[in-house]
């Protein structure tokens, strides 16, 4: 099977899939984030409200700024002799918000041996074959719009559980409403999450500006070593373990610290290096004169025309820094 031959299917027969089911099991991407977290959990509501055995397992635990949408402890972190015998009974299971199977890492066997019917519900670019079939749609802002279609289908007025979870996904990937594709409909569908009773300033406050003192501290490092190229159009930032063991910071303390980066008067595209357990993970941000998609596919990755990601093992950090600023820099002199 290649990227070609997928079996495409929209949001009418996406519900189907879900609705036909009886036991399902959620998953999504390593490190998740709003879009990934409040996309589980609004689907994960929905479901049991239709009286189906639905599970949420990651590969990694809800990070501590998304805790809220974890009340009642749905979003479970794996385990293989706890969660196996869970996968391997689902007759679904559903891949949110990655299009990689590499992105569920320890998970990856199992799912993949799972006799289920497997069904990604994704906004990414380029796929990768490992489901039976793809609701892929990158025009949507979120996958969190994507399943807020899917639901609405069912739904005319969404219930205070799954509209939190739809608002967080949409409001986090849209930058809080400021990237690319936060269209007039995805205003329309906020509106409407908000009429189902979401807060709109707490729920930014919880995710966004209730940080400890070390990440702000982690922030500080980041930024101190900032590098600019190209005349100022670039920015690389980098994160050590050393900054993680120094601040009492983890990977998760690092989201949206890549957007510092673009914040910079003149800079035009950026990157953030975070040092993991041995590899490199890059996050790329463009303001749109190039497509930061095709320079993560250059390190082995993928993402959307603004915003994109990769993975990088066995390379210095000096040297990726360098070979990602020449690729961000040549991309700008070609654009």
């Amino acid at each position: 099977m290649t990227e070609e031959t997928l079996r495409r299917i929209g949001i009418e027969e996406c519900e189907t899939l879900l609705l036909g089911a009886s036991r399902i099991v959620l998953t999504t991407h390593m490190n998740p984030d709003g879009d990934a977290i409040g996309s589980e959990c609004a689907l994960h509501a929905a479901m049991r409200a239709r009286g189906k055995d639905v599970r949420i397992i990651n590969c990694d635990a809800a990070p501590e700024n998304l805790a809220f949408l974890n009340g009642d402890g749905q979003v479970e972190a794996y385990v293989p002799d706890v969660h196996d015998p869970v996968i391997a009974a689902a007759d679904l299971l559903v891949a949110l918000d990655f299009n990689d199977i590499r992105r569920v890492r320890q998970m990856e066997a199992v799912f993949r041996a799972a006799s289920g019917t497997k069904l990604v519900i994704d906004h990414h670019l380029e796929p990768k074959p490992f489901a039976d079939s793809y609701c892929s749609l990158p025009d949507a802002c979120s996958t969190a719009e994507i399943v807020h279609d899917v639901l609405a289908r069912s739904i005319d007025v969404m219930p205070y559980d799954i509209a939190l979870g739809l608002y967080v996904g949409i409001m986090t990937d849209t930058g809080s409403f400021r990237f690319d594709r936060t269209t007039p409909r995805v205003h329309r569908i906020a509106a409407g999450l908000l009429e189902a009773g979401v807060d709109p300033q707490g729920t930014h406050r919880r995710i966004f500006d209730d940080y400890p003192m070390g990440r702000t501290q982690l922030l500080g490092m980041i930024l101190a070593g900032i590098e600019q190229h190209c005349g100022g159009r670039v920015s690389v930032l980098a994160v050590t373990p050393e900054m993680f063991a120094e601040t009492g910071t983890s990977v998760e303390d690092v989201e949206n610290i890549v957007n510092s980066g673009l914040a910079i008067r003149g800079v035009e595209a950026t990157a953030l290096l975070t040092v993991l357990d041995g590899v490199i993970k890059i996050s790329f941000r463009s303001r749109g004169a190039i497509t930061v998609n095709d320079i993560a596919a250059q390190f082995g990755g993928g993402g959307h025309r603004l915003a994109a990601g990769a993975t990088v093992e066995g390379m210095p950090l000096a040297e990726l820094k360098s070979r990602v600023a020449e690729a961000l820099c040549a991309a700008l002199r070609e654009s």
